[in-house]
């Protein structure tokens, strides 16, 4: 019970931060989003260094690495660094140019691709429920796509890249420390490249409310990631799965009520379409759990 009390605390912790996030992005509209984006990789590294040193882990992180690397799966540490790049890079650019609410809609239909996912390339079998839930989720990306006049690409880029993110990183068993070090290593030269290339302003350019926050960008990145790994490890997937929509709920709170985006009739439609394919996908979930359980018994 002291087990799963903790892992509720670090979980729900973990999904508020990063459902707050918006805001701290929208203090930084003066800078592009790919300047924040690699500062949030230069900042995040020197965190991670700081944490490591800290821990004296550098010797058993250099020895996962080697091992990564003898086995050839440092491959997919770079495909999943590119691909958090990606969301990363999507969700700041989304924020700061009004589009916070489609931006909440791609980490709600997140969890809904990863059963499509899972059916592709984990030959995971597919319930009805999960068929269901995922075609009303089409419906809603379908609406989307007719009131816009075209498709929400970076609404399904955000969904997408988190995705395949999440399978990547299935197939490297690394602490999350370590994984997020490795992550921001293989990310760390394309941002110093992008600062020495581009006619970027410097860091010192802004003024100090900026600097400080574009410092601290590289904790607020690392520190939900820590306690979502503790959430992992202590609690079992259906209530992970239950508290996961405390991020994108916050997103769309904050987008309708402290950016002012408009959320009329329309986009209200097609947030119901997902709500109804969620709610579906979460009470199949129950339902298999409640299966599995009572057959272990």
């Amino acid at each position: 019970m002291q087990n799963r009390t903790k892992g509720i605390v670090t979980g729900v912790s973990s999904y508020i931060l990063w459902g707050v996030l918006g805001l701290y992005w929208s203090l930084l509209k003066e800078v592009p989003a790919l300047d924040i984006l690699g500062y949030r990789f230069i900042f995040s590294l020197v965190f991670m260094a700081v944490i490591l040193s800290f821990q004296k882990q550098w010797t058993s992180f250099f020895a996962s690495v080697k091992t990564l690397w003898q086995s050839g799966k440092i491959i997919w540490v770079i495909l999943s660094s590119l691909f958090i790049a990606l969301n990363w890079g999507t969700y700041i650019y989304m924020v700061g140019h009004g589009q916070a609410t489609e931006a909440s809609l791609g980490y709600y239909i997140m969890p809904l691709l990863n059963v499509v996912v899972a059916v592709f390339f984990f030959r995971e079998p597919l319930t009805k429920t999960s068929v269901l839930a995922v075609l009303f989720a089409t419906i809603g990306v379908v609406l989307l796509t007719i009131q816009t006049g075209s498709i929400p690409f970076n609404t399904m880029i955000v969904a997408f890249a988190f995705c395949f993110y999440g399978v990547l990183k299935k197939q490297i068993a690394l602490p999350a420390s370590f994984s997020l070090t490795l992550e921001t290593i293989v990310c760390f030269p394309l941002a110093v490249g992008y600062f020495f290339f581009s006619k970027t302003p410097s860091l010192f350019s802004y003024d100090g409310l900026t600097i400080s926050l574009l410092v601290l960008s590289g904790v607020i990145t690392a520190v939900p990631l820590l306690l979502f790994t503790v959430a992992a490890k202590s609690l079992d997937f259906l209530t992970l799965s239950f508290i996961q929509y405390i991020n994108p709920t916050i997103q769309l709170l904050i987008a309708v009520f402290f950016f002012r985006e408009a959320f009329d009739p329309h986009k209200l439609i097609v947030f119901v379409f997902i709500w109804i394919g969620i709610a579906i996908f979460t009470i199949g979930s129950i339902h298999s759990y409640r299966q599995a359980i009572f057959y272990k018994k």
